[in-house]
């Protein structure tokens, strides 16, 4: 964690999955498994040969979505399913401390989210951390626009609909190909919670964290 962000900061927008909170281990190898047994039945191969080429071919691009879909599948269809069956309350539960983080935040700055997934999906994930998605103005869900980052239109659209200069906007995010390069490309400033990337403004391990910089 460096110095603290400086210059006329006036909105502040999250990525949900492994931003908002933390996934798990268990999470993880849920989404992996069904990831990887999703399209390789809609591909009609076998598991382990689909699996072995979708690792290589994710090193690559970096993104599930983006993955899936260059084996000609609709990978925001098979995340959307993915979110439909997974087990969130076995993963996900209501945080407290978010909560109070996100009531303190929005004291001094307008709130966004912007994440790849469908709205209905998106905000079932903020209700049960127990935040409210009005909160967040505006709410761009990628899936619902046909976009997915890193792809610089949804960070215009939030650009346009603050009708702010993209050096007073701050995103965090997790995932450096995914949400920090996304972001900066664009000229917002950015927050990479979990991790160290010289590609961000700053870096934190928590989402809590960020209070310390702004």
């Amino acid at each position: 964690m460096g110095k603290k962000l400086l210059g006329k900061v006036k909105a502040i927008g999250f990525d949900v999955d492994g931003t908002l909170y933390a996934s798990t281990t268990e999470m993880s190898h849920w989404i992996g498994q069904a990831v990887v047994q999703r399209g390789a039945e809609q591909l009609r191969r076998p598991v382990d040969e689909f699996k072995e080429d979708y690792l290589q071919k994710l090193a690559e691009l970096r993104s599930n979505t983006l993955t899936l879909t260059s084996f000609g599948l609709r990978g925001e269809k098979i995340f959307e399913w993915i979110w439909d069956n997974i087990p969130l309350h076995k993963f996900v539960n209501r945080d407290v401390k978010l909560i109070k983080i996100m009531d303190s935040l929005r004291k001094r700055y307008s709130l966004f989210i912007l994440s790849n997934g469908s709205g209905v999906q998106v905000e079932n994930k903020l209700k049960i951390l127990g935040l409210d998605p009005s909160i967040f103005d505006p709410r761009i869900y990628c899936y619902d626009h046909g976009w997915v980052k890193p792809e610089p239109a949804p960070f215009l659209a939030v650009v346009d609909a603050l009708a702010l200069k993209p050096e007073e906007v701050v995103y965090v995010g997790d995932r450096v190909s995914v949400d920090i390069e996304g972001a900066k490309s664009v000229g917002m400033k950015t927050i990479l919670v979990g991790g160290e990337s010289e590609l961000a403004t700053e870096c934190c391990e928590t989402v809590f964290d960020i209070v310390s910089i702004l």
